[in-house]
């Protein structure tokens, strides 16, 4: 699991908890310092998996239809393995050049859609072809 994914997680834990960064600092046994600085978007702290397993825990046992809720999301939230490898893939491109990489990916995907199999443009319902 990539780091930015664990922090993301602590994050997703903590909004599904309710509870203030407090709160949840002292439900873990960690300062409310270091419950910020992992949940801060630019600092480098990141939780353990330890850490991370016991905020589960703790959510199955205090919250338990809030941590049912989030474990169908994450199961709906899976990537593919294609998609696992392309996220891999645009992760390694410096930010400058990925910007650009994505906004043509992105009219590239756009494109696609709206045109069926073989090129073919997709009929919208109610209009006649050619109009």
């Amino acid at each position: 699991m990539a780091a930015l994914d664990l922090k993301q997680e602590f994050r997703d834990l903590l909004q599904a908890s309710g509870w203030s960064q407090a709160e949840a600092a002292r439900q873990l046994a960690m300062t409310p310092s270091a419950l910020s600085q992992i949940v801060r978007e630019n600092s480098p702290v990141r939780p353990s998996l330890v850490t991370l397993r016991l905020f589960g825990l703790l959510l199955w046992r205090k919250k338990p239809s809030e941590a049912r809720r989030m474990a169908r999301g994450q199961e709906e939230m899976r990537a593919e393995k294609w998609e696992q490898d392309l996220i891999r893939a645009l992760r390694r491109i410096p930010p400058k050049t990925r910007r650009p990489i994505l906004s043509v990916l992105s009219a590239m995907i756009e494109a696609a859609r709206s045109k069926g199999v073989g090129g073919k443009k997709l009929r919208r319902p109610g209009r006649r072809g050619g109009r």
